[in-house]
């Protein structure tokens, strides 16, 4: 076991156990002289206690064994705890920074998303700007194309109309010339050759042909051999028939009307003279006729062509329009593609920005609420080097606990844990000074579960449970009440726990069955202990082929590993062996003063307000179902922290689990909030009853204390109880509601019924005694005046069998001052009388009483005692009786019974000394044993 530490300097003070320690002494060396300190210390208490008259139990090598065998168990558990707990721990800080990181990643993100959209948004919106002003541009040129072609309709139905009119006008001169073309389309080639070879043709043939040149545009004039030169060339038919009538413009008409003058110009006559050149001129004469009805149509034809020209302008620019218009719906097209594109990206940004901000929010959010259990963690961190230098001393002190302190009570295991800390504060081993036993030996989860089964949940029971739960050697249960019974039964209720007897004829049947099958063995009356179960308390097994067995009187039993077996004893007052003492752990279940003062609260207040009391138990409840599942939940937390993969903000599964646990905490701690503030109030009502439940467990003790009185005067835990029990339900609440009357009345009659009880089997000179001792414990719960305590530690406490220095002196001083008629003895316990506050002037105001002599020798002086004490206010009937009785205390103690019982009537009334007066066996009888 490593328990070395390598800076450790040993102290000079530290006392050593032995001289078998080795030199220089190092830190496991100073461990296990602790150890033996620890146990030497046990020892030195029993020795004392002993002395005391107390009963102890012996302390065997065996204990410290177990002392030893604890601590090995509790350093491993802790350290395994602490290194685990630091694990998860830092993964869970590690993953809570990583999701800081994530977040802060996830904000940077969230803003360039927010970013990217207002592009995207801004980008739309110009497309969408250029989309409507191509669409109102197309609108634009739908309608300009639409006028167009409207105004185009017109224009071709005039050009329609112009053309007809032309057609109709040159129709008329048409055939005339196409006939004359189909004569020149006639002439043969021979008679073409005979006119080209003529030289000296005839006039007419001549005129003709010097028309025909003048027509056709070629520059012959009236040169015979020129116009001859014209005819032979290849295409001079084809001129003629190809020839385009407009070309004949005035000068040309002007040029021919000598022809058309002259007589020769016939075609008959030309015809004669020239078959070829007949046609030609008939021809001319067409083309000349067709060239005049032109002239005629001109400005039909001119309007027509400026007609088709617009036309055709417009029909140019109405397919320039088309191509525009199809252009800016292809544009318009594109434009929407891209904005619907465009708008795509910015929802797909915007769903990203939705889910980034969701997450971002839910980050955020976990983060804050993580932030609590971040700084606890790490200040978790921070202590778990602290906690692992202190381990030692921890493991060492809770150790000793649970070896050494399970006989002992609340007030000796105190002392005790005081010596052990002392021992390891001079050893300088480190260990942790806010050590709370209980909660470092078990969890909040089982000790709910332990006062769900009826564990008392006084500090007392529940180191008991521990040690219940945790023990080595099995448990021997100290248990006058039967408290521990009772939640033994319920706590393995389904583990088949079974109660048996040493008394049992069947004991040793019970005993085989359990260490076969594992049942768990209660056995009561551990004061007829049978020896026959001393090798299961040794633990004597032995192992064959596979088998744990134990032997058992002659046979030998398979020992299964679930088996138990608690020992228990009703009576407190048994002084066991010292070979069982070293062979079982003591668990001391002797109820203590505050268990008691919480049994009779629970008691009144069932009686008396059942409302309060069940709400009070509820909420008990509920707080430490509370406490255990906001643990719980922070464990669950840390559970999934750890478990997680990857990135936290990556998994919603785990974000959902975190936040789902976290939600729960807060409604929890919301509960448990207002739980408290309901618990205030019940409180306020619960503490009306404190102070009875108080007094009820002073009484109690009181009567344990009283055997110090006289041997006889023994009294138990059900004896109280009892009273208790009838006090609540006596006759006198019949009828009265008011709750202030009743806690009165009950108040009154409980000291009135342990009186009577406690009375009946005491001496007659104790009984004043006890009734002072009751007055004492009603004035500390029931008035807020301290003065009382200090009269009754005077009047009860004050001792003459030893002469002190102090008490010397005064009888020194009572003889310098003597002071008639009193005697040294009754100055000295004025002298010691004058100590406390309200009798400073005690001795003056004495020798001021005239009479005193005749007061001294009074048959009664407790009915005429002179004042002497001095009041400030108004002091109360008790006050003064109480002051009265410790002047006949320090003058006449022949008369203090008398005195005292002024002082009871004063408080209790005369009837409260009365009751047993005249002792009547019959109606005690009936009154209290039948009941």
């Amino acid at each position: 076991m490593d328990i070395n530490a390598v800076e450790y300097i040993p102290p000079m003070a530290m006392p050593r156990v032995c001289d078998l320690l080795p030199e220089p002494i190092r830190y496991r060396d100073a461990v296990v002289n602790s150890f033996v300190l620890f146990h030497n210390a046990v020892r030195k208490v029993n020795e004392s206690e002993s002395r005391k008259g107390h009963r102890i139990t012996a302390l065997t090598p065996r204990h410290f064994l177990d002392f030893i065998k604890h601590f090995s168990n509790l350093f491993h558990e802790k350290r395994n705890e602490l290194e685990e707990e630091r694990l998860h721990l830092n993964i869970g800080l590690n993953k809570i920074r990583e999701t800081e990181e994530q977040v802060k990643e996830l904000q940077k993100s969230l803003t360039l998303k927010g970013q990217e959209l207002e592009q995207k948004k801004n980008a739309a919106n110009a497309k969408l700007k250029e989309m409507l002003a191509d669409q109102q541009k197309a609108e634009k040129e739908k309608i300009a194309s639409e006028q167009l072609q409207g105004e185009l309709a017109i224009q071709l139905e005039q050009i329609k109309q112009k053309t007809t009119e032309v057609t109709t006008d040159l129709s008329e001169v048409e055939p005339a010339v196409d006939e004359a073309k189909q004569a020149v389309k006639g002439i043969k080639k021979q008679q073409l050759v005979e006119l080209k070879s003529m030289q000296s043709p005839p006039s007419a043939v001549k005129l003709a042909m010097e028309s025909l040149c003048l027509l056709l545009g070629e520059n012959a004039g009236t040169d015979w051999k020129s116009i001859r030169g014209v005819m032979v060339k290849e295409d001079f038919i084809n001129k003629i028939l190809n020839f385009d009538t407009d070309r004949i413009n005035g000068n040309v008409i002007q040029q021919m009307e000598k022809y058309k003058n002259n007589a020769d110009w016939d075609f008959e006559k030309v015809n004669r003279a020239s078959t070829a050149c007949g046609p030609m001129l008939k021809w001319v004469k067409a083309q000349l006729l067709y060239s005049d009805m032109l002239h005629k149509v001109e400005p039909l034809r001119n309007e027509l062509n400026r007609l088709s020209n617009d036309a055709n302008t417009k029909k140019r620019k109405g397919e320039e329009l088309k191509h525009t218009i199809a252009e800016l719906e292809q544009s318009i097209a594109a434009y929407k593609d891209e904005y619907a594109q465009l708008i795509g990206q910015a929802e797909s940004i915007k769903v990203d920005l939705a889910n980034v901000q969701e997450k971002v929010g839910r980050s955020v959010e976990l983060l804050s609420s993580l932030r609590s259990e971040s700084e606890r963690w790490n200040q978790g961190c921070e202590g778990f080097s602290q906690q692992m230098e202190t381990l030692v001393g921890d493991a060492t002190l809770s150790a000793a606990f649970l070896a050494y302190s399970g006989y002992y009570d609340q007030q000796l295991r105190e002392v005790l844990f005081q010596k052990w800390i002392s021992y390891l504060h001079i050893a300088e081993i480190k260990y942790r000074h806010d050590l709370a036993r209980i909660e470092y030996l078990s969890a909040a989860d089982d000790r709910l579960q332990w006062n769900n089964n009826g564990l008392p949940k006084d500090e007392l029971c529940t180191e008991n449970a521990i040690m219940l739960h945790r023990f080595n050697r099995y448990p021997l249960i100290i248990d006058p009440s039967g408290q521990a019974v009772d939640y033994l039964m319920k706590e393995f209720e389904n583990k088949n726990i079974q109660k048996t007897s040493f008394l049992d004829m069947s004991f040793k049947k019970h005993l085989e069955t359990a260490l076969r099958f594992g049942t768990i063995l209660l056995v009561q009356d551990v004061e007829s202990y049978d020896p026959i179960l001393n090798p299961v308390l040794n633990n004597e097994v032995k192992r064959a082929a596979g088998r744990v067995l134990i032997t058992l009187g002659d046979q030998d039993i398979d020992l299964s590993p679930a088996f138990k077996v608690f020992l228990l004893t009703r009576d407190s007052s048994i002084e066991f062996a010292p070979d069982l003492c070293s062979r079982v752990t003591f668990v001391n279940f002797t109820i203590t003063r505050g268990s008691l003062e919480m049994q009779c609260l629970h008691k009144v207040l069932k009686s008396e307000r059942p409302d309060i009391d069940e709400k009070r138990n509820d909420l008990l409840k509920l707080q430490g179902e509370f406490a255990v599942r906001l643990r719980q939940l922070e464990k669950a937390l840390l559970s999934a922290l750890n478990e997680s993969k990857g990135k936290i903000l990556d998994d919603n599964s785990v974000i959902a689990t975190l936040e789902k646990l976290k939600t729960e905490a807060k409604e929890v701690a919301r509960k448990a909030a207002e739980t408290d503030q309901v618990m205030k109030e019940v409180e306020i009502v619960s503490q009306k009853y404190v102070n009875l439940a108080h007094a009820c467990s002073l009484v109690y003790l009181t009567l344990l204390h009283l055997d110090e009185v006289h041997f006889l005067y023994h009294y138990s835990l059900d004896f109280i109880i009892d009273i208790f029990d009838d006090v609540v339900k006596t006759s006198q609440l019949n009828g009265i509601a008011d709750h202030d009357k009743r806690l009165d009345i009950i108040t009154n009659t409980l000291f009135q019924i342990v009186y009577r009880r406690v009375s009946q089997g005491m001496l007659h000179s104790d009984k004043a005694l006890l009734a002072l001792l009751l007055l004492r414990i009603y004035l500390k719960c029931h008035t807020n005046d301290n003065t009382y305590e200090a009269k009754f530690d005077h009047l009860l406490l004050r001792s003459e069998l030893f002469m002190s220095e102090a008490s010397k002196t005064l009888h020194e001083a009572a003889k310098r001052n003597p002071i008639p008629p009193l005697t040294d003895d009754q100055v000295v316990s004025l002298m010691q009388l004058s100590r406390l506050p309200e009798f400073k002037e005690i001795v003056k105001k004495i020798q001021a009483v005239s009479d005193l002599s005749s007061w001294m020798n009074s048959d009664n002086p407790e009915h005429e005692v002179p004042e002497v004490a001095t009041y400030e206010g108004n002091p109360s009937a008790t006050s003064r009786a109480l002051n009265d009785l410790l002047v006949i205390h320090a003058l006449r103690p022949d008369r203090l019974v008398a005195a005292a019982h002024l002082v009871i009537s004063s408080t209790f009334g005369l009837e409260f000394m009365q009751q047993d007066k005249v002792t009547n066996l019959h109606e005690i009888i009936e009154s209290e044993v039948t009941d």
